[in-house]
């Protein structure tokens, strides 16, 4: 990745004159720097500290009320007036940062949050170090993953997943075809993220559409927002053994006069998994950047020697290459009604190609996609709002003999409006949006079981009402009901062939009606001294609800098979009502500085409503439950996790499948049982370890971290900062 930014830069007065002034923030304990430290003068975010911990903020002539805050340290609160020389800050050292949750919109930029959300910091993601996105955010509370594989792997966040879920990239969409089967990557290297912010529950208002799920929001500032005062450089090395594994990742920051300049890049390797056996930017930014992505891996065919039902042999291994050119820019202004001018895009261009055993193409995907927002902040006392326009744009294609991906052309165009009022202890929310989206086929041909193909365009009307208030003893109350809706995607309309990640035969539906959710959160936190807790409750009823069914044979009972091969299973979507609930809790206590003891668990329910009986959602993951336990020794933390997943038996009904049960059979070397979807699941309990390390050298940190993994494998982490 590169990008350049054009700005302004500040003045250095003198003292006494409204200007600048340069802080350099401490670890309280080790003395060395600290970086990304959020300076802020009330609710306005001023800078952020660099690898070196400093930051040049402006301030008022007489001084200015700061406000520092920092993961894991307690918040500093003081007076800083101009000066040429560099004012030294002590952060004082502790394992969580109380204040409050903040997350990015471009609506409204850093604020809280009314619904249930989550962050992860860069120092939790470089112990984590997963593959991928879905895998760096797994054991938040509410959040579980879907995999075909350690890069294969898609985000669940209360039990919805695919095309529910919106992953953005610095609040843009990624332009990757990733929702769209269980066997395509999110294409998002999580090595190199500043943090990844995950918001529970539907969050079209501020975000877009099909939101139904959630929103992960993986934010790297690859365009600055603001201006290094040096240039500052990173690198890190892992490996693991499990795989055998390495990798390695490194990143630089820098400015030139008015440009400021951002580069990085991450490389890894990974064989088969064994089993068992910065400077303010008052007056705005521009800026622009380009970023390569490319993957190499497999899908298996085979367990212990069993074919998976419908696999091809020796399995699909998966090329994947994404190219993304993004702008952003915003001016603020002065005037006392508008904050702000706020614009951004992207173009990508994503290819796709899926090699079956010889080497050969099976099945090729291209997709071009662009799209843009334009935002305008408004204040007005203690109101502040927004008005916005997005636009997207999105063509699919296919080809191949093993692929049922129709290509089609999707456009969305919304306009939105947002207002949050705030008055003492209390926080209002409301806005409302509107999304026109129409999807287009290239190939209109019918078949003996897709028929009526046509373009379909859906138009919603959604919009959210959330209520804030602080209350006594550090406790905080939340509500918000939330429209959302989500169009049919282009496989839901158009299959029409193999599906091989989900071994199944799809056809699609272009009469479907677009999803429509209504839901209401509650959210319940407390924030001390030792420690912070939170507890949220979630309902929402959606309205045509898409799930992929197998077909039957109405007059035998049997699963109808694919007309071609008569090997895949023959699904197509179905339209239900649907209810899904559940509860989501976490609580963090350090009784010392030194010891932190963090509990988090949920438990998701989903179920479709209508006709004689209740039936379970397929797919619904099970209630979890984990506790980490950390100790400090200067320098060194030790930890361990406790990752509890209980049983699943909450499962549709299973029709009659050629008398097949959940025990699978091997018949000629190939793997025979119910789908997935139909089957409990047993529970598992997951005991990981952490060993870190920080080692100080003057300016350089070298954080190292070794983590025991699940099963038997072993991973470390080296970090270089300077």
């Amino acid at each position: 990745m590169a990008a350049v930014l054009l700005s302004r830069p500040l003045p250095v007065l003198a003292q006494g004159a409204a200007g600048s002034a340069t802080l350099q923030v401490v670890d309280g304990d080790t003395r060395l720097p600290v970086r990304d430290v959020i300076v802020r003068t009330g609710s306005r975010v001023l800078a952020r500290t660099d690898s070196l911990g400093r930051a040049l903020v402006r301030v008022a002539g007489d001084g200015s009320e700061l406000t520092l805050q920092r993961l894991g340290y307690a918040p500093w609160r003081g007076r800083i007036v101009p000066a040429d020389s560099v004012r030294s800050i002590r952060l004082t050292p502790v394992r969580y940062e109380l204040s409050a949750l903040e997350v990015r919109s471009r609506a409204l930029g850093r604020g809280g949050a009314l619904q249930a959300s989550s962050v992860v910091s860069a120092e939790q993601l470089a112990e984590r170090l997963a593959p991928s996105i879905a895998a760096a955010i797994v054991g938040e509370p509410g959040v579980s993953a879907r995999t075909n594989g350690p890069m294969a792997t898609q985000p669940v966040i209360r039990g919805l997943t695919g095309d529910r879920v919106l992953v953005l990239e610095d609040g843009m969409r990624t332009g990757d075809i990733a929702t769209t089967a269980p066997d395509h990557a999110v294409t998002i290297e999580p090595a190199t993220a500043e943090q990844i912010e995950v918001i529970r529950g539907p969050g079209g208002l501020l975000y877009g559409s099909n939101t139904l799920g959630g929103v992960v929001n993986v934010i790297r500032d690859d365009i600055p927002r603001v201006r290094p005062s040096r240039m500052t450089l990173a690198m890190s090395t892992f490996g693991e053994s499990v795989n055998g594994g390495i990798g390695v990742s490194g990143r630089a920051r820098g400015a030139v006069g008015a440009l400021s300049w951002a580069v990085d890049g991450t490389g890894r390797q990974a064989g088969d998994t064994r089993g068992p056996n910065a400077v303010a930017l008052p007056f705005g930014h521009a800026g622009v950047s380009a970023r390569e992505y490319r993957s190499y891996y497999g899908v298996p065919s085979s367990f212990g020697g069993t074919t998976l039902p419908g696999a091809h042999d020796g399995g699909v291994y998966v090329d994947a290459r994404r190219t993304q050119l993004r702008w952003d820019a915003e001016w603020r202004t002065d005037d006392a009604r508008i904050e702000a001018i706020s614009v951004g895009g992207n173009a990508v261009r994503f290819e796709q190609s899926e090699f079956e055993q010889g080497g050969f193409v099976g099945t090729r995907f291209g997709q071009l996609a662009a799209s843009g927002e334009a935002v305008l902040r408004l204040r007005a006392g203690a109101h502040r709002g927004a008005i916005g326009s997005f636009v997207q744009w999105r063509d699919l294609r296919a080809e191949g003999s093993f692929t049922g991906t129709r290509p089609a052309v999707q456009r969305t165009v919304a306009l939105f409006a947002v207002d949050e009022y705030s008055r003492g202890p209390l926080t209002l929310l409301a806005g409302a949006r509107v999304d026109r989206s129409d999807t287009r086929p290239l190939d209109s041909t019918e078949t003996l079981l897709l028929r009526d193909v046509r373009t379909r365009a859906f138009t919603a009307v959604t919009g959210a009402f959330g209520a804030r208030v602080q209350l006594p003893a550090g406790f905080e109350f939340s509500t918000q009901v939330a429209r959302a809706f989500r169009p049919p995607s282009i496989e839901e309309l158009y299959s029409a062939g193999p599906h091989l990640a989900s071994y199944a035969y799809e056809i699609g539906d272009p009469s479907l009606e677009a999803e429509r959710g209504t839901g209401v959160d509650a959210l319940l936190s407390w924030r001390g001294g030792r420690g912070r807790a939170e507890l949220s409750a979630y309902g929402m009823r959606v309205d045509d609800y898409v799930a992929f069914a197998p077909q039957l044979d109405p007059t035998t009972g049997a699963p109808m098979r694919d007309p071609r091969l008569r090997r895949y299973v023959v699904y197509r979507p179905q339209q239900v009502d649907a209810v899904l609930w559940g509860v989501e809790g976490r609580a963090v206590f350090a009784p010392t500085p030194r010891w932190t003891f963090d509990l988090s668990g949920a438990l998701p329910r989903g179920a479709q409503r209508g006709g004689a009986t209740s039936q379970p959602l397929p797919a619904m993951p099970a209630a979890t439950l984990r506790l980490d336990v950390r100790r400090q020794w200067g320098s060194l933390t030790l930890g361990m996790i406790g990752d509890r997943r209980f049983a699943q038996r909450l499962v549709p009904d299973a029709p009659v499948l050629d008398g097949l049960t959940c025990t699978v059979q091997v018949v000629d070397g190939e793997a025979q049982g119910l789908p997935a979807e139909f089957c409990a699941t047993p529970g598992a309990l997951l005991v990981n370890a952490l060993v870190a390390w920080r080692l100080p050298a003057r300016a350089t940190r070298w954080p190292a971290t070794l983590t025991p993994q699940p099963g038997r494998n072993v991973r470390l982490v080296v970090q270089v900062e300077r």
